[in-house]
This record gives C-alpha cells, sequence and structure tokens, in this order.
C-alpha cells in the first residue's frame, strides 16, 4: 500500500471521528447529499446518503444507444438490455430515483446540495464535514435568538 493511500484512508478515519456529534448521546444528523458524476463529495460517512443525480440520463443514453429505427425493434433491444442489468446498476438507478423525488420534495434546484435532518440545506458544498460546521453553526445562532 502506497503512502498517498494510507493517509488518504487515515484522513477517511480521523474524519469520521471529527465529525461525531460533539456531545455524548447527541444523535447525529441525518445527511443526504444531491451531487452528480463529475463532482467528488469527500468526508461521507455512515449516516450519509449520497444521490448521484445524473446516473439515470446516463443509462437512458446506454439504452438508447445505436438502436434500431424501427421502434418495435428498438423496444424489444432495450428490454434484452434491462434485463441483462447487474445488481450494482439496477441499486444506482434506485438511488438516483430516490434522489429525484427527494430532491423534489425539498424544493433542491442545484448541486452540490447538503440535506442535514430534511429541513437544513447547505449548497456549493462538496465536504460534508464542511457542510456539517456550517450547520451547527446555524442552529447555533438559531438557539441564541
Amino acid at each position: 500500500m502506497n503512502v498517498a493511500k494510507v493517509y488518504f484512508i487515515f484522513s477517511m478515519v480521523l474524519t469520521g471521528t471529527l465529525s461525531a456529534p460533539a456531545i455524548a448521546g447527541e444523535a447525529a444528523p441525518a445527511i443526504e447529499v444531491f451531487t452528480n458524476s463529475t463532482i467528488q463529495v469527500v468526508s461521507v460517512s455512515d449516516n450519509t446518503t449520497v444521490y448521484v443525480m445524473d446516473r439515470i440520463n446516463q443509462l437512458q443514453q446506454v439504452l438508447s444507444e445505436d438502436l434500431p429505427s424501427d421502434p418495435e425493434n428498438a423496444k424489444q433491444l432495450v428490454l434484452a438490455r434491462f434485463q441483462r442489468m447487474d445488481a450494482q446498476l439496477s441499486s444506482e438507478l434506485e438511488n438516483a430515483a430516490r434522489g429525484l423525488v427527494q430532491a423534489m420534495q425539498y424544493g433542491i434546484n442545484r448541486y452540490p446540495a447538503i440535506v442535514f435532518d430534511g429541513d437544513a440545506v447547505v449548497y456549493g458544498v462538496t465536504d460534508v464535514t464542511a457542510a456539517t460546521q456550517i450547520y451547527q453553526r446555524w442552529q447555533t445562532r438559531g438557539a441564541r435568538k
């Protein structure tokens, strides 16, 4: 294992440890990340769900590739391609579909977006730890009012 991998793994362990709730017994917020396949999200922990929003479009492009012009033949070919879909791809599609539903419910209109407990969103941040700190500062200011 090279040194870069060791440091990466070490930083992931530290990030998970340092992003834990500060007060014992305090429940960690449910975190949902809305992103696409070109944006790398970092500091993802166990209580984080990451939705890759453009995965359905990517699949549609693959399924539509080199289809015959006859609609019935095209339909049969797409169905055959769906049947060959593996569990990993199926899981990715389910994730993207669930993400689209959640994004509509929350009113997410761009990404990256990180949602905390379904009621607060931080846009434009790709580091979950940094977004969590922003969220915690927001909560602290709200509690003082």
